[in-house]
């Protein structure tokens, strides 16, 4: 929808203006323009009005509707108003309301074929497909014959399943509008196309181009055809003569789509970003022959050909199939020739990943977020390089001073990021409960696993890791609703059965059902380490503790360096009276990253020795 007013003034201080205004010719446009001042329109209409015209012109018709609603209850028979609020209407899915205003509309202006056309639309999108070509056969009747009525005659013949008869209507308007031959020809593929007719595309699109050879859309509408036909020798010689035809492929500069950038400039004119090349690439792609796609790309980018967007593509491409090295010589050259693209150092912190080379990937990665800090992704990548990081420094290596400084830097990515992804982006909300976590902010953490979980690939994970958050926090009741919920929903997964048990057990409850619950897990993966640990532990809570010193010596074989485990371990030999034995395993479970509160309690206990015996008097 156009705006017709300057944005200076829609505001709320102004004089009120007439509504009566000229009928507009096509059905597409917004509402008509405003008239001369008009002293009956009383001054709070006119202000609902143009705040509500400019909310719509803003796309965002659930805020227009209640003021646009209010103006056309005072002023019904207002023009502009009432195409505002049928308008807004139709935005929000109020066919039928729309109905009743372009109803009255019509009855007013009878000889409009604008509101005509406007009327029939609505008609065929509520279901009515009669009434809809009523009002083509009375525009008809009238001798109106525009390429709009044509189209609109064609589109609902489509609809009622008569395609043969819309296309046969299409033919015969291209001699009478030859102005819209492109528009006529777009129509005319799309019956096609839906009615899976795709054999017969490439010949009409080729018909259609030169017909309008200055019309991108049509060229690439017959790339995409003549793939779709298995001819891809034709289909990359009209890409290169397109690309000769509008001047692309050239070599592309600094820069990313939507910054005012000439990839920009080309969109804007239904130009393709980089080239038509380009776009037959991408449609390879998207019919998953990825392989094809980077056929045709590496020469361009070779010869400097391609813009950024599309040599980040290619690189995306490369590393994803496995071509390792190609990807990696690829992203160097666009950290060189693009040095202030963060995309560019973003991938190249992907090739360090792939190598295995965390510290390298994540200085990449803090680079890419200087310079490109609202980057959603770029921050994920990095939130998933400290926690790397700060897992390999686990084992006490690192100083505490530099661990609190990385915290540091962790928390402030993840808060960052938070505001930069949606939240259908579950995977990056994983990140960020995993991220939220390790910083210490065990709330927002739950809060993200919480979001999540509501993908079911990620789910059992997602409430699993919310349960341990709601744990540390002391939040038994969520915590515990949370696991739960994962026995039913997941009552045979081992991972969900020990869970919940080892959290009974940890919380010295239902013991027998714990036991019961740890065993199950055990039984569906017999010699896993922290099922061992988990049926030691309950055992121990239930005072057995030689059959608990068995299975955690078992746990201590498989993981060795766990810290938890050796506590466990410790806590059990200095309950069954072997306390230098214990006392060397909790030693142990601290040089690994144990609790240091609570475990170098137990070592300087163990370390005084028992308590003397009082003497008898």
């Amino acid at each position: 929808m156009r705006s017709f007013l300057p944005a200076a003034l829609c505001c709320l201080l102004l004089p009120a203006f007439a509504m009566a205004a000229a009928i507009p010719d096509d059905p597409a446009t917004g509402a008509a323009e405003l008239g001369k001042p008009d002293e009956d329109v009383p001054y709070g209409v006119a202000a609902s009005w143009l705040l509500g015209h400019r909310l719509l012109v803003d796309g965002r018709p659930a805020d227009a509707l209640p003021l646009l609603h209010q103006a056309y209850r005072a002023q019904p028979d207002a023009m502009p108003i009432a195409l505002d609020f049928q308008a807004a209407l139709v935005a929000e899915g109020y066919v039928r309301d729309a109905l009743a205003v372009m109803d009255k509309l019509v009855e007013a202006h009878p000889d409009s074929a604008s509101f005509r056309l406007r009327r029939s639309a609505l008609l065929a999108r509520n279901g009515n497909e009669d009434g809809a070509m009523a009002d083509i056969r009375a525009l008809r009747e009238q001798g109106q014959d525009t390429a709009r009525l044509l189209l609109t005659e064609a589109g609902l013949l489509d609809r009622a399943g008569k395609g043969d008869r819309a296309l046969e209507l299409l033919r015969a308007g291209l001699p009478r509008f030859p102005d819209a031959a492109g528009e006529i020809y777009l129509e005319m593929a799309g019956i096609l196309q839906r009615a899976g007719r795709g054999a017969e595309l490439a010949d009409l699109l080729a018909e259609a181009v030169r017909a309008d050879p200055d019309r991108p859309a049509l060229w690439v509408l017959q790339l995409q055809a003549l793939v779709d036909a298995g001819r891809d020798e034709d289909a990359l010689a009209l890409a290169r003569e397109a690309d000769r035809r509008f001047g692309l492929g050239a070599p592309g500069v600094e820069g990313d789509a939507g910054d005012g950038s000439p990839e920009q400039a080309r969109i804007d004119v239904g130009l393709p970003a980089d080239s038509f090349v380009v776009e037959l690439a991408d449609h390879y792609a998207r019919r998953q022959k990825v392989d094809q796609a980077i056929t045709l790309l590496q020469p361009l980018a070779a010869r400097g050909e391609l813009g950024l967007n599309a040599s980040l593509w290619l690189g995306r491409m490369l590393l994803g199939t496995g071509k390792t090295d190609e990807g990696a010589k690829l992203v160097d050259g666009v950290t060189k020739r693009w040095p202030k693209a963060p995309r560019g150092w973003f991938l190249k912190g992907k090739v360090a990943e792939a190598a295995s080379d965390w510290p390298q990937a994540l200085g990449l990665y803090r680079k890419a977020v200087e310079l490109g800090p609202d980057d959603g992704e770029v921050r994920l990548s990095c939130i998933r390089a400290l926690l790397v990081a700060r897992e390999k420094a686990a084992g006490g290596t690192e100083a505490k001073a530099a661990l609190a400084t990385r915290r540091k830097e962790l928390g402030e990515h993840c808060t960052a990021a938070a505001a930069l992804i949606t939240d259908q982006d579950t995977g990056g909300h994983m990140i960020l409960g995993y991220g939220f976590r390790a910083g210490g902010d065990l709330m927002r953490a739950a809060e993200h696993f919480g979001t999540a979980s509501a993908d079911e690939e990620l789910r059992q994970n997602a409430l699993i890791q919310k349960s341990l958050c709601h744990d540390e926090l002391g939040e038994d009741a969520l915590a515990r609703a949370d696991l739960e919920q994962l026995a039913r929903e997941f009552p045979d997964n081992a991972e969900v059965a020990n869970t919940l048990g080892y959290w009974l057990a940890e919380k010295a409850i239902e013991l027998e059902r714990a036991e019961k619950l740890i065993r199950q897990a055990l039984a569906t993966d017999v010699g896993n380490g922290a099922y061992l640990d988990s049926l030691g532990w309950v055992l121990y809570r239930q005072g057995r503790f030689e059959a608990a010193l068995d299975f955690l010596i078992q746990a201590v074989n498989v993981l060795p360096e766990d810290p938890v485990i050796l506590e466990h371990l410790g806590m059990v030999l200095k309950a069954g009276g072997q306390p230098a034995q214990a006392l060397d395993v909790l030693k142990r479970s601290l040089s690994f990253g144990a609790d240091e509160k609570r475990v170098g309690a137990l070592v300087r206990e163990l370390e005084a020795g028992p308590a003397p015996a009082k003497a008898k008097r």
